[in-house]
């Protein structure tokens, strides 16, 4: 898929994953792919990444520019599969979502429509 071999060429650090899909898939599977562009893309952003690897803002900047072209089978890709897959509340790695542009963010809202209400401090505990 163009979105894969896109990333894979614009933002350095995906070449042996990409690589390793390609041999043991006998090709890329664009899903499958996204699971390790969603680790290691959690891991740059925690400082836990390869050195070598991909930069967390180089991965959210690309895919915010894809998310604005919209084509679908890339649109499909980075919502299903990288933006569902980002980390949740108390999970490591949460508060990447604060950092998607604006494409991105409307397609994170829509999966997750609580975020917004929490980031506005909208969501309050009952009272006991």
């Amino acid at each position: 898929m163009r979105l894969v071999e896109d990333l894979v060429a614009q933002v350095p650090g995906f070449e042996d994953a990409y690589e390793c899909h390609v041999f043991n898939e006998h090709g890329v599977l664009p899903h499958l792919f996204f699971w390790d562009v969603v680790q290691d893309t959690v891991r740059s952003y925690l400082g836990e990444g390869d050195p070598d690897g991909p930069d967390w803002r180089r991965v959210l900047a690309f895919l915010e520019e894809e998310t604005r072209r919209c084509a679908p089978g890339a649109i499909e890709v980075i919502v299903t599969s990288f933006l569902y897959d980002l980390p949740y509340k108390g999970e490591p790695g949460y508060g990447i979502e604060a950092h998607l542009g604006p494409a991105m963010k409307e397609r994170y809202l829509q999966l997750r429509p609580w975020y917004g209400a929490e980031a506005a401090g909208a969501i309050r505990k009952p009272k006991a």
